[in-house]
């Protein structure tokens, strides 16, 4: 018999079990293991109550979008022209962490609890990315599909630029409640000509020609 132990970490079995014990009190043979649990982590007791603001944060969340979301997808069609829903889960994951990734392979995003512009608005741009993403890959395949989409890529400027320019507009206001939000601070200085470019041609084929090459020459300028 040849017997050989392994010993590793398990970060997500640690988080799991971790998560069951402080749910509900276990109490198994006279032996309290959910107090055993904070017992030594006293600390845990808070992330319990932090789960508690996050299920009501969900709660929230949810009931906030179902307020508005058949005014969304009415601008939605208008702006992309009535497109097909690209593939995706659709989910938006709180988050006690203040970063609010967007991933673009699955359409689902991660907002923090706590936002500042709130979910409505989080939510609003991040949908806006994934038919962005979509209708400029789909209908201009030339000029988009095989360009970086990547943080600090030209495309993925065009397109923080693109949501702070239809986010702006009153029926989109009207739907997040947020005025003046500009999603990169570094961005502002274009937002002049990209706003009156929209403006004057409220179309989503011309303005991602045009913008994508003003962008591009921008760039080259500097």
């Amino acid at each position: 018999m040849n017997l050989k132990v392994k010993f590793e970490l398990n970060k997500e079995l640690d988080k799991r079990i971790a998560d069951i014990f402080l749910s509900r009190d276990i109490k198994v043979g006279g032996i309290d293991f959910s107090k055993n649990v904070t017992n030594y982590h006293p600390e845990l007791e808070e992330v319990k109550s932090k789960e508690e603001k996050l299920e009501k944060s969900v709660s929230k969340a949810r009931g906030n979008w179902s307020k508005v979301e058949n005014k969304f997808i009415k601008q939605i069609n208008k702006i992309f022209k009535n497109p097909k829903l690209p593939d995706g889960k659709y989910i938006g994951y709180l988050s006690v962490v203040n970063c609010n990734p967007r991933f673009l392979d699955d359409k689902t995003f991660q907002f923090f609890y706590k936002h500042r512009s709130g979910s409505n608005m989080v939510t609003a741009h991040e949908i806006l990315h994934f038919f962005f993403f979509d209708y400029a890959v789909e209908k201009h395949p030339d000029i988009f599909d095989e360009l970086k989409q990547e943080n600090g890529s030209t495309f993925w400027m065009l397109s923080e630029i693109f949501n702070d320019v239809i986010l702006s507009l009153p029926e989109f206001v009207e739907i997040h409640g947020q005025k003046g939000f500009v999603s990169y601070p570094a961005h502002e200085k274009y937002l002049k000509y990209m706003k009156k470019l929209w403006t004057d041609n409220p179309n989503i084929d011309n303005w991602l020609i045009e913008g994508y090459n003003y962008l591009n020459n921008a760039q080259k300028e500097k």
